[in-house]
């Protein structure tokens, strides 16, 4: 009910955008969540996030009451809403809740960040501060906070978590249809193949609060919503102006898709001046005006956020990992080894033709190229626009590569480092925007070539191959998207079950310190750490995976003698022979055991 309440409240507020601005439907819901979530930014620094949270629900829904009454009076027209962007995004909503109903976080990172910042968000109904258990302090919390809106509305579940950023992916890849209209269908089929591809691309992070593809979805829709409003500055910096600020405070790394797409709109800005001629007082405005909005504005959330963390938290909690600093900028902290080989391995992998990210971009490289030459033979023009879009996002990528090898070199640990940690990852968010960008534009030229005389059969072939061509190297990507498996994740469903049992039976609070045994035989990497860590909200869990040297056996001990209780689910005799000093029971199975003075007494059941 709430939810659908929720669905109400946002078409309350797109319907008033459409009705009093005149924003494009494909832009508006961006342009909404992009807003609510920059509004919730500030009213987190001024501790009013519940108020405001509350108070952004019920505008909307007196906006859509509003809307009713002028609809009765026959002075807004809801057709106008019905555009293929618009149905995109509805029906993308839909498809989403049904696939994520009931589903739960299983993938690493949202036990270690992404999904525990929502779940404090919503328990403190404040921004994470010394008090939380935040250890990425420095990571914003752009797109966490348009979840927290949603689940404060609805009810806190993971589902629901998941289905909020998947409703802002929607809305974020709604500007892709905003050149297509019902009157070319077969356009608006090649743009969805386009969004699916787009999805394909790196379809594991769809069911995690991952924020690296959302960089590029965000930074797709920026690049697009400002070439349709080129002609009208105006409607260009108020609609990106919140998209740019919710890029920026999504992740650190979004400062360099906001640069590109800053550099794009300095192009578009030329490219209006040549055009027009106007005074240079106008001139100067203008530049002014731009620069506020999507320079200004952006970077004073990034200095909010700077200076928020620096008050929230002590100076030894202030860093967190990839913090940029003049120590981590000027020693290396690396090898000699580390460093001669760190340049060629990243050049490897930024350029493996085995990966499907770089077939897809070659691909799109080629469809690009192609389509340029071949309308240069038929049309006797230059699709300028073309051009430009396959120069730039080819100039990113190599800029995009180079600064993935400074991260490598200067910030992350050298055993990260080594074996270039996460970069499938950062690569997945060039080739998103890389793909998305270049795609959209030959789909649009091709669109535009269509109103030709002659040969219109020639764009409406070169849209289907276009459409077809593309999707082929994330075909196998595709198939992972609807069957979704993780390293650990088969961890979960048994600890977290063992620990409600534990609740259950004993009265535990989050203080309460517990050591848990999953005798694997090796580290699993701080899945199950991370993982009592989320489920408990507190750092009160002692994780031991093994117990085959003395410094493990020490540990073991140290921790057993600080808890009250001990969970077991895996268990072998060199474990058992750890314990053997610190237990009165027999035979150890899996299950939970009471812990008096040090020592293990029984079981928990009663």
């Amino acid at each position: 009910m709430m939810l659908f309440l929720l669905l109400l409240s946002f078409a309350g507020y797109g319907l008033f955008f459409i009705r009093r601005y005149n924003i494009a439907p494909a832009v508006i819901p961006l342009f909404l969540f992009s807003s609510i979530t920059v509004v919730l930014f500030v009213a987190g620094l001024l501790n009013l996030l519940q108020e405001a949270a509350y108070g952004i629900f019920i505008g909307g829904l007196l906006f859509l009451v509003y809307i009713a009454f002028t609809y009765s009076k026959k002075k807004f027209q809801m057709t106008s809403l019905l555009t293929p962007a618009f149905l995109f995004f509805a029906i993308s909503c839909v498809c989403f809740m049904f696939l994520l109903e009931d589903y739960i976080f299983l993938h690493y990172d949202n036990f270690s960040h992404w999904g525990i910042i929502v779940k404090e968000l919503f328990q403190s109904n404040s921004l994470p501060d010394e008090s939380t258990i935040i250890t990425y302090t420095t990571y914003p919390p752009g797109s966490a906070l348009f979840i927290y809106y949603i689940v404060t509305v609805t009810g806190f579940s993971e589902s629901m978590a998941l289905i909020a950023q998947a409703i802002l992916i929607a809305g974020a890849l709604s500007p892709i249809f905003i050149f297509c209209s019902w009157k070319k269908p077969l356009y608006i089929a090649g743009f969805l193949l386009l969004s699916a591809t787009l999805l394909f691309v790196d379809s594991r992070s769809f069911y995690t609060l991952l924020v690296d593809p959302l960089l590029a979805y965000l930074s797709i829709a920026v690049i697009i919503t400002a070439y349709y409003y080129r002609d009208d500055w105006k409607y260009m910096a108020l609609t990106v102006m919140p998209m740019l600020s919710l890029l920026i405070l999504t992740k650190s790394s979004g400062k360099i898709f906001l640069a590109f797409c800053l550099l794009w709109m300095i192009g578009l800005f030329f490219r209006f001046i040549r055009k027009n001629a106007l005074p240079m007082k106008h001139k100067l405005f203008t530049i002014g005006y731009m620069a506020g909005c999507t320079v200004l504005v952006p970077f004073c959330m990034n200095l909010l956020w700077s200076r928020y963390t620096a008050n929230a938290y002590s100076p030894d909690n202030q860093l967190s990992k990839f913090s940029i600093t003049k120590e981590t900028l000027t020693d290396i902290n690396k090898s000699p080894e580390v460093i001669e080989t760190l340049l060629p391995e990243v050049l490897d992998a930024a350029f493996d033709v085995s990966s499907s990210m770089v077939q897809g971009m070659l691909m799109a490289n080629v469809i690009a190229v192609s389509s340029i030459v071949i309308m240069i033979f038929l049309y006797k023009k230059i699709p300028r626009t073309l051009v430009s879009a396959t120069i730039f996002v080819n100039v990113f990528y190599v800029i995009y590569t180079a600064l993935l090898y400074m991260l490598y070199l200067f910030l992350m640990p050298e055993v990260e480092a080594e074996k270039l940690a996460g970069f499938t990852r950062y690569q997945s968010s060039a080739a998103i925007f890389f793909v998305g960008v270049l795609m959209t534009f030959v789909l649009k030229e091709w669109m535009e070539k269509q109103t030709y005389s002659s040969a219109k059969w020639i764009p409406k072939i070169a849209a289907v191959v276009v459409s077809i061509v593309i999707i082929l190297p994330f075909l196998n990507e595709g198939r992972s998207f609807f069957a979704q498996n993780y390293a650990d994740a088969d961890m979960r469903p048994p600890a977290s079950n063992l620990l409600t049992e534990l609740r259950q039976e004993e009265n535990i609070s989050p203080e309460t310190p517990i050591t848990l045994i999953n005798d694997i035989g090796e580290s699993d990497h701080g899945f199950l750490r991370h993982l009592m860590r989320y489920e408990r909200m507190t750092a009160n869990t002692f994780v031991h995976t093994m117990c085959t040297s003395e410094e493990e056996q020490k540990q073991l001990t140290e921790d057993i003698n600080q808890s009250d209780y001990l969970m077991v689910l895996n268990i072998t005799s060199e474990m058992e022979d750890c314990l053997e000093g610190n237990s009165n029971v027999e035979n150890i199975e899996p299950g939970s055991y009471n812990i008096k003075n040090g020592v293990i007494t029984s079981k928990t059941e009663s």
